[in-house]
């Protein structure tokens, strides 16, 4: 079963976690969240799901740059600061439920894609 990212910190150059957050990860609602970010792709680990899920393959996500059109960060009135990548077959959606930390780190990330999409 799988319990996280699953990379080793020397292929990261960025990792954010949202504990008690929520995400959207290819149409999929997850409570808790992690990312992560190498020079070529984006992982992406969904913790707890409402759905009954039996595989899994829909909790961990891996999307190569070269899937990725575009990219959004925005601020919601009712869940502060959220990033929204869309892949050419997935969207995410990260949230940071207005979390101070999360939502400067959810910057971080969004900064650091924009850069290695250029």
């Amino acid at each position: 079963m799988v319990d996280g990212i699953l990379l080793d910190p020397s292929q990261l150059k960025g990792k954010v976690k949202g504990g008690r957050a929520g995400a959207e990860i290819a149409g999929m609602t997850y409570i808790g969240y992690e990312i992560a970010v190498t020079s070529h792709s984006i992982h992406v680990y969904g913790d707890n799901c409402n759905a009954d899920i039996q595989d899994e393959e829909y909790r961990y996500l891996v999307l190569p740059f070269d899937s990725v059109r575009a990219i959004e960060m925005k601020d919601l009135s009712d869940r502060g600061r959220c990033i929204v990548v869309y892949g050419l077959d997935d969207d995410l959606i990260f949230y940071s439920e207005n979390q101070k930390s999360l939502s400067k780190n959810l910057k971080r990330v969004f900064l650091l894609l924009s850069k290695l999409l250029a």
